[in-house]
């Protein structure tokens, strides 16, 4: 059974994309994404791996950093947007730097709520589902 927001596993056979350029948050992030009963797709950092990852494996659901370290993840997040995946920003920075084509996506503030994280996945692959 695909996901059931009422259990522990909301996120069972829900494969998420994590682009994230720090080490340790992706790691958490995908270790607790893990337990939600995600299927993890990458992390990556680098945006040239963006779309070698979803073509290489169907994506249910997207999160990505704003900052990838070597600049923002703008063109990324128009990629995974054009490919009609939903998808979310965790970020520290302010919302007013998202551009306006791109102020549709939820976005989450760093350090992330890992409660917060799944829900929002969540909802956003049961809104792709209907």
């Amino acid at each position: 059974m695909m996901g059931d927001a009422g259990s522990d596993r909301p996120l069972e056979g829900r494969r998420v994309l994590i682009v994230e350029d720090e080490y340790f948050q992706a790691r958490e992030i995908a270790l607790t994404l893990a337990k939600a009963g995600a299927e993890i797709v990458g992390p990556t950092a680098h945006a040239a791996e963006v779309a070698e990852l979803i073509d290489a494996n169907p994506v249910d659901v997207a999160m990505l950093d704003i900052n990838l370290g070597r600049g923002a993840s703008f063109d990324v997040a128009r990629l995974i947007r054009d490919r009609g995946l939903p998808f979310l920003f965790l970020t520290g920075y302010d919302v007013s730097i998202i551009p306006e084509d791109l102020a549709g996506p939820p976005r989450l503030e760093k350090p992330v709520n890992q409660d917060d994280l799944i829900a929002q996945l969540t909802e956003l692959v049961g809104a792709k589902a209907s």
